[in-house]
């Protein structure tokens, strides 16, 4: 069949979206119908599901004793410490249910959802790591959330086969860096962004293979650079006997001369390498990928966002290795899976949540090692199929087949979820969406002890006292605390005890990011037309270049 081009107005945000002939391709594969929400707001109800970094003290509801979870304790289901949600002495299917076609299927996955025992944190494979969420064979992490294979690390988001490395976003492959945004395979690298292959630099953006460099755009294979001008050895040296790191004013003046750069020189439209045919941000190693982001090698897939090999999926958030998926979040290493979050080692799965090494399941949780399952209850084959089928027809009557779940069954206010990172809301604008809101997470004011001003100025005076000592952030005036591998790690690296707390610290780097969206333009340079994440007000700031434009202006 051939299909055309169709604009259609979102019926909940009201904005105009397009549905291409190959998406309409797709959704026929899948056989689901083309949706009726927007890309960005599929996005939004997605990670709405998802909760990084809001962690509770909270009892286990098997054993009693005090965990740290992402669910807080007025929940209405049971929450296990990892290890007891893992143990064989409870059975998911216990709490299986029939299905009721005189109920909406969706009231009746709730009701699943709220009484099967739910794990504290999405944590495997890791030690001491208590204090992080979403992270997989990590060891001595803390407030690390989205990590994998990380060592000695503290406050990041999204942090991969890191060691030693503190205050990150999108850092990959990298060692004893500080404050890094989207940097690559770098070692001492702080205050930069958009970087790969670093070394021992301060407050690059978009360099290359750049050693003992300051305060750079753009430069490829260079030492001893100053604000892209060669410096001597001893200039070099001077420079930093004159604006010390562990000064907040040194910092301050690094970065406000870069940025004064970066509106001077061209900027590439679009981050990403090894790719064909693709459009969004952060692409690299991909071919045919469009409206996606943070993607590692990926093939004919849409709307996709932090992937890590992808093929023929469509809006996909957070996960890994996956194929014919749609409408999922959280995935690893499954395929032709539907409307559903938390699926590892699994095919065939629809409208189901924490299922592991499951195959043929529908409406499930908690379930491992299960095939024909519906709503946690066991079914021969046949009997699975047939009620599939209805239940299927029961969605698609109601117009939910090929969602994701509704936000009704999201566990989480929309200030405790990742949705309000990417897609921020004040209380308001969130409440008006329909969304939940909660008042009351965890944090402290007015306990501080000492002022930031009187902390010690010189790292030689770090020490271990200070961890005694209560914080006030500059900036939402909650109390935090530095801990003792943090505190080494300014010593060692002279640089500045923090003065925010660390959600503002993260707010911060996430602020400098672009956002998930792409907007026309026009290249500054050939004049052609670009799909780019630069806002429209801010392609009045930047000189933005297509690609062929950028790589003939650097190389």
């Amino acid at each position: 069949m051939a299909y055309i081009e169709e604009n259609r107005i979102c019926q909940n945000c009201k904005n105009e979206f397009i549905i291409k002939p190959d998406d309409f391709s797709f959704y026929e594969k899948m056989q689901v119908p083309p949706p009726t929400f927007c890309p960005e707001c599929r996005q939004q109800l997605r990670t709405l599901f998802r909760n990084f970094k809001t962690l509770y003290k909270r009892p286990s509801s098997k054993s009693g004793k005090m965990i740290v979870s992402v669910y807080n304790p007025d929940l209405p289901f049971p929450v296990y410490d990892i290890k007891e949600w893992w143990k064989d002495d409870w059975d998911p299917m216990s709490y299986g249910i029939d299905v009721d076609f005189q109920k909406p299927f969706f009231s009746q996955l709730g009701q699943l959802f709220n009484t099967v025992p739910h794990i504290s944190l999405a944590n495997f494979n890791n030690e001491n790591c208590e204090y992080s969420n979403q992270i997989n064979s990590c060891k001595n992490c803390y407030l690390i959330f989205g990590g994998l294979d990380d060592e000695d690390c503290d406050y990041g988001h999204i942090v991969w086969n890191c060691r030693d490395s503190v205050d990150n976003l999108y850092l990959f492959k990298s060692e004893s860096c500080y404050e890094c945004i989207d940097c690559l395979g770098s070692a001492k690298l702080f205050y930069s962004q958009e970087c790969e292959a670093c070394v021992d630099s301060i407050g690059l953006f978009d360099c290359r293979n750049c050693l003992n460099c300051i305060g750079c755009v753009g430069q490829i294979n260079k030492s001893y650079f100053i604000f892209n001008k060669q410096a001597s050895k001893e200039e070099y040296r001077k420079f930093l006997l004159k604006y010390p790191l562990h000064e907040k004013s040194s910092v301050d003046f690094i970065l406000k001369e870069r940025d004064a750069l970066r509106r001077a020189l061209p900027q590439r439209s679009f981050f990403g390498s090894h790719n064909n045919d693709v459009s969004g941000d952060h692409i690299y190693n991909s071919h045919n990928i469009h409206h996606s982001f943070d993607i590692k090698s990926g093939e004919n897939s849409k709307f996709c966002f932090t992937i890590r090999e992808a093929i023929d999926s469509y809006d996909a958030s957070f996960t890994g290795e996956l194929s014919e998926c749609c409408q999922v979040l959280t995935m690893i290493r499954s395929n032709k899976v539907i409307g559903s979050q938390m699926i590892t080692d699994s095919h065939d799965v629809y409208y189901s949540d924490s299922c592991y090494n499951c195959n043929e399941i529908f409406g499930c949780y908690g379930l491992r090692k299960k095939s024909y399952c519906i709503l946690n209850k066991q079914y021969s084959k046949e009997e699975y199929l047939s009620l599939k089928e209805k239940i299927v027809a029961h969605l698609k009557e109601i117009g939910e087949w090929g969602n994701f779940f509704p936000k009704e069954l999201s566990p989480f206010a929309y200030n405790e979820a990742i949705a309000n990172e990417y897609m921020p809301l004040t209380k308001e604008e969130a409440l008006s969406k329909g969304f939940r809101w909660k008042d009351d997470i965890p944090s402290t004011k007015g306990q501080g002890t000492i002022e930031y001003k009187n902390l010690p100025k010189k790292p030689e005076d770090y020490s271990d006292k200070m961890l005694n000592e209560i914080l006030t952030c500059e900036k939402c005036e909650k109390n935090y605390k530095l801990i003792n591998r943090e505190i080494n790690f300014y010593k060692r690296n002279k640089l500045p005890l923090p003065a925010k707390c660390f959600n503002c610290r993260h707010e911060a780097r996430m602020s400098k990011r672009n956002p998930r969206s792409l907007w026309e333009g026009i290249c500054a340079k050939c004049g052609n037309l670009i799909k780019t994440s630069y806002k429209p007000e801010d392609q009045k700031i930047y000189q933005i270049y297509c690609e062929k434009c950028y790589q003939q202006e650097v190389y």
